[in-house]
This record gives structure tokens, C-alpha cells and sequence, in this order.
């Protein structure tokens, strides 16, 4: 994670919510009641409003401040180093998601053939439903109540992050690289082996996207079209069966499979095994000591 990226979560008052860190950059749902905020941000910033906002009140590198209805969905970018004030009346509920200004360049090299872009923010109360939709995911995903799967947060980010180049940027007309289809046969024998190798490790889109020598969005494409879903889905059972296998015919100590398995820790293990597999890794280490009960 970026020093930018840090600084602008770090500017966040943990009781506002929880916040999530991925390769890709960093998202925050963000609950807090009538206040008013005011800095330049380190980082390129979307909020996707969650909660109605009347009477917002926003002022982007001026002194004159716009006051508008903000229904759920409007989305606003601040792109990095802006000056911000934003001021809200009531109880709000949004999405942040905090964007490190060079990976967002390297990503539209590789999936526009440019890293020199600017963004164009929507004007003040704009309702973009596709963003909403995106914000939903990933607030489902916090709402579960489970350790994060950072993979697939950093693949929401990398989408959404895409979208947003697409859409509010000037390189929308630029074509993406790559065709639509499947992984080759080379590739998806070669991000296969990869992830085995390190599926100790936390794995990124970036990096699988490298392996497979595709953009990251083209390699989200191409892996769920070859695998029948996504990577994140992907790694997940790959290191349930690993975490299974360890498990049941080895003696290591629990917390020390969640960590050869690429969990979080032993917690983040029993918590995926049981909601994915009905069972849990000291089930399955009784079962291997009591095979008759």
C-alpha cells in the first residue's frame, strides 16, 4: 500500500467504519453522522453515496461551495491532490474507495495503451447506477462479517477502477487490449502453477494478470470464461483443499496450516471451511484420530 493511500485512510476516524487494503488500493464503508471534512487528497478518491444526502454541500479546488441533493448513488471522484470541502446535515452511509495515482497510471498503460490521463468528475449530484451496483458488492462483502478475501477485493477494485477510467477520464475512447476469449492453454497451465507455488502468499490481479501476459481486466474476463469462475473463487478452493489435506494427514499445528494454506490465520481458516466445506480443520483432525466415530 502506497504512503498516499496510508495517509488518506489513516485520515479516516476508525469508528467511521471498517476499512480494507488491497494491492489495488483501499476502500472504506464509511458511517458517521451530520460533519464536515476539509484537505487536499493524497490519492485519487470515489465516494459512492449509499444513503440519501440532502443538502450536501461540496466545494472541488474553489472557494464557492455547491449545495445539491445527493440521492443514493451519486458518485463523486476527487482526483488526487484536489482541495476538498464536503459538508453533510444528516446520517450518511458511503463507499470510499482511495486510488494510488501511479498504479491507476500503470493500469490505463495497460488497458488503454496511455498513462498520461486526467479525470473529468460528474457533476454535482450524479446518479451512476453501475457504480452503486459495484459499491453494493462490495459492501455485501464487509457485511458478511468474515475476514477479507483480498483477492476479491482487489479484483472489485480493479474493476471498478477500469469503469471509472472508462467513463470519467480522458481516455474513454481508447480501445482496451486483448480479445474476449478464454486463457490459452499455456497461460492457464501457467497461472495455475503459479498460484499453487504461492498460494501461501497474498496474491494480487496484477501479478496473476503478469502471468497470464493479459490486462488486468482481460484476465478477469478470461479466467472466469476458462475456469467457470472467478480467480478469487478459485484460490479460495485451492487452499480449502490444501488446508484439508494438511489437516488430515499431518500433524503441523493449526494456525501454522491456515498460514502454509494462505490464510489470515487459524480463525480466517475455520471461518472459510466452515461455510464452504460443513466441517472444520479440528472436525476433520478428530475425525482423522477417531476414523469410527
Amino acid at each position: 500500500m502506497s504512503a498516499r493511500v496510508r495517509e488518506l485512510l489513516d485520515s479516516i476516524p476508525d469508528e467511521w467504519g471498517r476499512k480494507v487494503e488491497a494491492e489495488s488500493g483501499a476502500l472504506t464503508e464509511t458511517r458517521t453522522g451530520p460533519n464536515s471534512i476539509e484537505f487536499k487528497a493524497p490519492a485519487h478518491m470515489v465516494l459512492v453515496m449509499l444513503t440519501p444526502q440532502p443538502g450536501r454541500e461540496v466545494a472541488l479546488n474553489s472557494d464557492r461551495t455547491s449545495v445539491f441533493s445527493a440521492p443514493v448513488g451519486t458518485t463523486e471522484i476527487i482526483p488526487a491532490d484536489a482541495e476538498l470541502f464536503a459538508r453533510w446535515r444528516t446520517a450518511k452511509e458511503n463507499l470510499l474507495v482511495a486510488l494510488e495515482p501511479e498504479r491507476l497510471s500503470r493500469l490505463a498503460g495497460l488497458e488503454f495503451q496511455k498513462e498520461d490521463f486526467k479525470f473529468r468528475p460528474p457533476a454535482a449530484g450524479h446518479v451512476d447506477e453501475k457504480a452503486l451496483l459495484l459499491a453494493n458488492m462490495i459492501r455485501e462483502e464487509f457485511q458478511r462479517g468474515e475476514p477479507p478475501n483480498d483477492l476479491y477485493f482487489d479484483s472489485l477494485i480493479t474493476v471498478f477502477s477500469t469503469y471509472l477510467l472508462r467513463n470519467y477520464s480522458t481516455l474513454p475512447d481508447r480501445p482496451m487490449s486483448g480479445s474476449r476469449g478464454g486463457l490459452s492453454v499455456r497461460a492457464w497451465r501457467e497461472v495455475q502453477d503459479h498460484i499453487r507455488t504461492n498460494l501461501a502468499e497474498k496474491l494480487s490481479v496484477d501479478e496473476l494478470a503478469g502471468v497470464a501476459g493479459l490486462s488486468p481486466s482481460h484476465f478477469l474476463r478470461a479466467f472466469r470464461q476458462t475456469a467457470g469462475h472467478a480467480p478469487h473463487q478459485y484460490v479460495l478452493a485451492a487452499r480449502l483443499e490444501v488446508a484439508e489435506q494438511l489437516a488430515l494427514s499431518t500433524d503441523t499445528p493449526l494456525p501454522m496450516v491456515a498460514r502454509m494454506a494462505g490464510f489470515s490465520n487459524h480463525s480466517h481458516m475455520t471461518a472459510a471451511m466452515r461455510r464452504h466445506k460443513s466441517t472444520t480443520p479440528s472436525a476433520l483432525r478428530r475425525l482423522r484420530a477417531y476414523p469410527s466415530e
